[in-house]
């Protein structure tokens, strides 16, 4: 009779623990999701969701992860149409918001006119309706504290309910407003990422902003008011077309920026220091009587037509850099680059440390 002891079933693995296969997983180490039906289905990656490739942040972790390898040049234009359509929906919706806002000018100058001296509360409820009531001198409420049913009692609740209607509209329109934000902002931050990395194969050598730091420096306040100028001149300069393609330096001296650049600069300047927060906060922080309210939203309206100019003006500088960006291209031709390294800063300290101590020796010699 055979020993079948010493020999192994065939569903046993004979592998150490480590290197075994689990149930349901490929030998490529990727695994796959089973479903209600026992079908097997493809993995699925955030990277590659539609929202990452509309906004671009598939497009940044890619040339994050390749950051370091030869390239050629990419063209952007495919990235240009979808910064054209999220900015082109930011004007709108920032034009739709200045709309309200003088739909709400225009509904509270009634209210003045009718003689309301205060705004009414925007959230229903007795305790409100019953100061409101009394910031107009009216007696709407009995002994019990019950609201009393006259015409003028009444009518308090009527223009309650218009101005409540009135400001949540204008409520959502800015919660839209907030979500193409953010849009807009992975859409132009891919576009700029890829427009600085194409200055190498652009044969302009030197640039002082890497592709990361292009997009990094848009996020940090005080910083982003004058480093996104400072990116866009340099990348501007680089992929001018005029500019001689057997020096690839000249583009720092040779290099021009056209006015739309500044013009974009000084408008998002303007919004930075005149917006819907700094209205709330800064320029009318006391709104006490319906007159002040009504200064606030007209304010507000030019603040939302800023933000409209700011997405038109954000449209010609990218289809500007990407038309400048071709046609030097189509004058270097496809070439292939290797992006300098990382820099090491334990390699860096060594040297630095290096350098000072051959100074002091210097230093310390007799003469």
């Amino acid at each position: 009779m055979p020993d079948t002891e010493d020999k192994p079933t065939q569903s046993f693995d004979p592998r150490p623990p480590g290197q075994r296969r689990r149930a349901g997983e490929r030998s490529d180490s990727t695994r796959q999701r089973r479903s209600r039906s026992g079908k097997k289905t493809e993995p699925t990656s955030r990277r590659d969701s539609v929202f990452g490739r509309i906004s671009g942040r598939s497009e940044l972790e890619r040339a994050k992860v390749k950051r370091y390898e030869p390239y050629t040049f990419d063209s952007n234009n495919t990235q240009l149409r979808w910064v054209v359509i999220a900015l082109v929906f930011w004007s709108i919706v920032a034009l739709w918001l200045a709309w309200e806002d003088r739909v709400t000018a225009s509904v509270l100058s009634d209210l003045r006119e009718q003689g309301y001296t205060t705004t009414p509360p925007t959230v229903l409820s007795p305790t409100r309706m019953a100061e409101f009531a009394e910031r107009q001198g009216l007696v709407c409420t009995g002994d019990e504290g019950v609201f009393l049913a006259n015409p003028e009692c009444n009518r308090l609740f009527a223009v309650q309910q218009l101005y409540q209607t009135t400001k949540d509209r204008g409520t959502y329109i800015t919660v839209l407003l907030v979500a193409v934000l953010f849009a807009c902002m992975f859409a132009f931050g891919s576009f700029t990422h890829r427009a600085s990395r194409n200055l190498l194969t652009l044969k302009s050598k030197g640039q002082r902003f890497s592709p990361e730091k292009s997009v990094f420096w848009f996020f940090i306040p005080v910083f982003n008011l004058v480093k996104p100028w400072q990116i866009y001149r340099e990348i501007f300069k680089g992929s001018d077309p005029t500019v001689s393609t057997h020096d690839e330096l000249a583009w720092k001296t040779e290099g021009k920026v056209p006015a739309i650049v500044h013009v974009w600069v000084g408008i998002f300047l303007g919004v930075f220091i005149f917006n819907w927060l700094t209205i709330r906060t800064v320029w009318y922080p006391v709104r006490t009587t319906i007159d002040d309210v009504v200064i606030a939203h007209q304010r507000l309206i030019i603040a939302d037509l800023l933000l409209a100019v700011l997405g038109v003006a954000a449209i010609l500088v990218a289809i500007e850099l990407n038309r400048r960006q071709e046609a030097r291209h189509d004058l270097v031709g496809d070439i292939t680059v290797t992006p300098p390294g990382p820099v090491d800063p334990l390699e860096e300290a060594l040297k630095e440390g290096i350098r000072r101590k051959e100074l002091e020796n210097r230093r310390s010699r007799p003469r």
